[in-house]
């Protein structure tokens, strides 16, 4: 095993801290919006008469955005196909490193064209997010800056992708996977090896470090808060059954 150098060291100690503020951060948002009290029921109307059309209206809004698709449907369509191809391309990473390693299975060239499809569709979908939040006037009024920051982001992070797959020949990028997937699974393992010192890997792989780090801290938790929203998980039955929640008793209104 061949010693690890500066660059590795570092990044090894920014991986794992990355780690260790996602997994605590998270929980502590959980927590957060598990005990925070609904003192009374405010389904956003129309809604389900039941818990069972609750769980639909919301396996509706995961899947499909169907509030967003009613009210403004270009939005939809442009965040729509940036959430197809930003999850596509995590499950691309995923069977990349973490399921496969070399020799790939033949079929998974053709998951390569199309994950170069999905990055350019994914910065052109953030583009247009972001030029909406800057010319629309209305919507201008009401953005802050955390909301340019993760657009900005994952802009970013997508550009130092395709970076990777136009920039470099395609031995370097042989080589810079090859490099990853022993480093890969030595974090998982400890048993480490060297990170791939090709400048444009390294930034990619800062840039999705800090979008990690910053998720539990952003709006992107909204992926876990919908099922806490009581907008959208109550059901319209005030008459059929009474609401009570003992963390709200105390509260006074």
């Amino acid at each position: 095993m061949a010693p690890l150098n500066l660059t590795t060291a570092i990044f090894l100690l920014f991986t794992y801290t990355v780690g260790l503020i996602f997994i605590i951060g998270v929980v502590l948002r959980i927590y957060q919006y598990a005990t925070t009290p609904q003192p009374v029921k405010i389904p956003l109307t129309p809604a389900p008469l039941t818990s069972g059309g609750a769980f639909a209206r919301i396996l509706g809004e995961v899947f499909f955005f169907k509030s967003l698709f009613k009210s403004n449907k270009p939005t939809w369509i442009f965040g729509y196909l940036f959430h197809i191809s930003f999850f596509i391309l995590i499950f691309m990473h995923f069977l990349r490193h973490f399921i496969y390693s070399n020799p790939l299975p033949w079929w998974y060239n053709i998951f390569v064209g199309i994950g170069i499809v999905c990055g350019i569709i994914m910065v052109l979908s953030l583009f247009f997010l972001l030029l909406r939040r800057v010319v629309v006037e209305r919507v201008k009024f009401i953005s802050l800056f955390a909301d340019y920051l993760i657009l900005i982001l994952l802009m970013l992070i997508g550009l130092a992708g395709l970076s990777l797959n136009f920039v470099l020949s395609p031995a370097a990028l042989t080589t810079v996977d090859n490099q990853l997937d022993p480093y890969i699974n030595g974090l998982l393992s400890l048993q480490f090896t060297n990170i791939p010192s090709n400048p444009l890997f390294l930034i990619h792989y800062t840039l999705v470090m800090l979008l990690i780090a910053y998720i539990p801290f952003s709006k992107v938790m909204h992926f876990v808060g919908i099922f806490f929203s009581p907008t959208r998980i109550m059901a319209d039955n005030p008459e059929e059954e009474r609401y009570y929640r003992p963390n709200a008793k105390d509260l006074s209104i």
